[in-house]
């Protein structure tokens, strides 16, 4: 899924104004949740497609087994994330402009999965991953993110050599990637869209030609003689730069959802703000997103349990940069009972304002994973 920088440790591992009306309608939009003060937590699972729908039967099973466990919200992976099953950036509904998933050309898994659930009143958010993309990077070698190493610019594929990044700044990704959302939003009945890997992996990337010459013609000089290695001021002004522009991505796919489901509701999954080195400053996402997921994955990155709630804690950490904004927290499914109990708590207590709990599982959702989840809400 959503997945930490390829160089921590991961089990495998998301400003012009707006007009006024845009603003007006996004401030409108209605909250989907509950208070946790009330009752237990609202139960979201995060669904990898291409590991858990290959056929009809497969999504009335899974919609049941959700309904009956009181999963209020799925959402649903309509373009691949990883390069394992399926590459990344291919999807899983019947797209004009993505390549298709294999297995997938006859059977419209977006649309099954948003038929079947919302017949049991389960909300289907998209979820969208947008610059680890595969597709994307074979489609056009000027979209490649490119890295400085030793003095080298290359293609960045990840510390494993297996991952695909397109640049998060190039004009032409942009636009692709735009259009990929764009299809979805006017073409499915989706209750929402969240968007995933909207970053870079590390200071010292972008490096491709079009990036440099951007920044040269800004500043003066060529990133690529910026020193990445230390903090200095050439690396903060690099980063400010880079943050912002993805702030602006943001905001443009915001403008696109009001052109085609106006008032959608709009989020991303994103890394522990501390992770700056990945170019993603959560608080210029905003006003553009109604919701935050950070990936609270404490384990992933050997933090103790407590850094998910505590003052200096991945949630204390994202509250800081975007206000009231509502928070989803996304979980790990592998926990322990009484690590669980932990973090509940700790999020009762510290952000009594956060109701709903979204789940990640890497694989397939069977009734017992989600009927753990369904006993542990109201902990």
């Amino acid at each position: 899924m959503i997945k930490s920088k390829s160089n921590r440790k991961s089990k495998r591992a998301l400003l012009l104004t707006l007009p006024a009306l845009l603003m007006s309608l996004m401030l409108s939009v209605p909250a989907q949740t509950t208070s946790a003060q009330s009752g237990p937590f609202v139960s979201e699972i995060i669904v990898r497609t291409v590991a858990n729908f290959k056929n009809h039967n497969d999504v009335v099973s899974f919609v049941s087994n959700a309904s009956k466990r009181s999963i209020s919200v799925i959402n649903l992976a309509v373009k691949q994330d990883e390069d394992d099953e399926a590459p990344s950036g291919y999807v899983f509904y019947k797209s004009s402009i993505a390549p298709i998933a294999s297995g997938y050309s006859s059977f419209d898994a977006v649309k099954d999965v948003i038929a079947e659930a919302h017949k049991k009143n389960i909300q289907v958010r998209a979820w969208i991953p947008q610059f680890h993309d595969r597709a994307a990077f074979d489609k056009n070698s000027d979209w490649q993110m490119r890295s400085l190493v030793n003095g080298q610019v290359k293609p960045f594929t990840g510390s494993n050599g297996s991952e695909y990044f397109v640049n998060p700044l190039h004009p032409g990704v942009q636009a692709y990637e735009r259009s990929i959302i764009k299809e979805v939003a006017a073409n499915y009945d989706i209750d929402g869209v969240v968007l995933d890997w909207i970053r870079f992996d590390d200071y010292n990337m972008d490096m491709g030609d079009y990036t440099r010459t951007q920044y040269k013609n800004t500043y003066g000089y060529d990133p690529i003689t910026i020193n990445f290695n230390t903090d200095n001021a050439k690396r903060k002004q690099w980063n400010e730069w880079r943050t912002t522009k993805l702030g602006e991505y943001v905001r443009d796919v915001r403008s696109d959802l009001e052109s085609v489901t106006p008032g959608l509701f709009f989020g991303a999954y994103i890394l522990p703000p501390e992770f700056v080195e990945c170019g993603q400053d959560v608080a210029k996402f905003m006003p553009y997103m109604n919701f935050i997921s950070p990936m609270a994955y404490f384990d992933d990155w050997e933090f103790p349990q407590s850094w998910v709630y505590d003052q200096n804690g991945i949630l204390s950490q994202t509250r800081q940069k975007i206000g009231n904004t509502e928070i989803i927290a996304a979980l790990d499914t592998d926990w322990t009972n009484a690590q669980y109990h932990n973090v509940q708590q700790g999020i009762r207590t510290n952000f009594p304002d956060i109701s709903n709990l979204s789940f990640f599982l890497y694989g397939k959702w069977t009734d017992n994973e989600m009927k753990k989840i369904n006993d542990r809400a109201s902990w």
